[in-house]
């Protein structure tokens, strides 16, 4: 009996040893204040509840179900401040947070602008980078998803470039109710415009130069303003991910990683305030685009923003690291 009792206490000590010697999963760390910047992908575009708030608003709605809601969640954070706003490229969020910066052609887009004009509103712009700093500087945690416009505004830029185009394009969008010649001549209409093809290498060429100048200065900049914060910057993801050709293995977003691997590599790599952050490369998120539901939005086919589904798998991905 008493050697039985030494031998259950022997276990018992080992029990107790190793359970204070293996490691427990650890829960994500408590932030009070929780900051988030970027474009449309945090402002929930897609799901419901979204709305454009406004060029001269710093604060937008955390809309439910985006991955910011997840996150607050997650790291039990008593405020959110929503500073990401649809369609900013690295351009728009250093001309909000940059003095020394003067801004490029393209602010007039999404930063705040005189009435009927596309001419920046400096008093405007002034108040919300006032606001902006504010909400970062009391900020421990902050969030930053930006990139994919830089990425990819040349195809905004094209669309715009090609309305002479437009009625080849309202015939295409009729197929098959046009004739096999009348297509041809179609696409040979768009594929022909060489000097569009010339311009869309060259903006692209600028855009890669352009993201990696801006993306330090916003960077450096966020540092200035909140030294202490955790700063977890999201590379950009992929849309076409889960997209196939056909019935084959073959995934079409191949066809863009070069490009997003060039703006990740860069932030994974090169910056040389990488130090000043934690990266996360997003993987695997479900899109409208990637489950094929292409008109998801009728606005804008082939939409690549993420479902429901996606900003909770980038929710998860983000607390990880944290």
């Amino acid at each position: 009996m008493k050697h039985s009792k030494r031998i259950l206490a022997v276990l018992l000590t080992v029990l107790m040893i190793a359970v204070c010697v293996v490691p427990s999963f650890a829960k994500p760390k408590t932030y009070r204040n929780y900051a988030v910047l970027g474009d449309s992908v945090p402002t929930g575009y897609m799901l419901d509840g979204y709305k454009f708030a406004g060029k001269k608003k710093a604060l937008w709605p955390v809309v439910k179900g985006s991955f910011p809601t997840y996150v607050a969640k997650g790291v039990n954070a008593q405020n959110t401040y929503m500073l990401a706003h649809s369609g900013y490229r690295t351009a728009d969020l250093r001309r909000v947070i940059d003095p020394s910066y003067e801004g490029d052609y393209f602010n007039g887009r999404r930063l705040p602008t005189l009435p009927d004009s596309m001419e920046i509103d400096e008093a405007a712009l002034a108040k919300l980078s006032k606001q902006v700093t504010g909400y970062l500087a009391k900020s421990d945690l902050i969030n930053m998803h930006i990139g994919g416009n830089d990425a990819f505004q040349f195809v905004l830029i094209l669309r715009d470039m090609i309305r002479d185009d437009e009625a080849a394009i309202e015939d295409l969008q009729q197929l098959p109710n046009i004739d096999l010649k009348a297509a041809i001549d179609d696409v040979s209409t768009l594929a022909g415009n060489s000097r569009t093809l010339i311009e869309i290498a060259k903006m692209e060429i600028a855009a890669i130069q352009d993201f990696q100048n801006h993306f330090d200065a916003v960077v450096k900049r966020i540092h200035e303003i909140s030294p202490n914060a955790k700063f977890v910057v999201i590379g950009i993801y992929n849309p076409l991910d889960c997209a196939k050709l056909g019935n084959t293995d073959l995934s079409v977003g191949m066809l863009i990683q070069p490009i997003i691997d060039i703006f990740n590599n860069y932030m994974k790599y090169d910056c040389p305030y990488k130090d000043y952050y934690t990266l996360v490369e997003p993987k695997d998120l479900e899109t409208y685009v990637g489950t094929g539901q292409l008109f998801a939005n009728p606005d804008q086919p082939l939409d690549v923003h993420p479902t429901y589904k996606g900003h909770k798998q980038l929710a998860d991905q983000i607390l990880a690291v944290l």
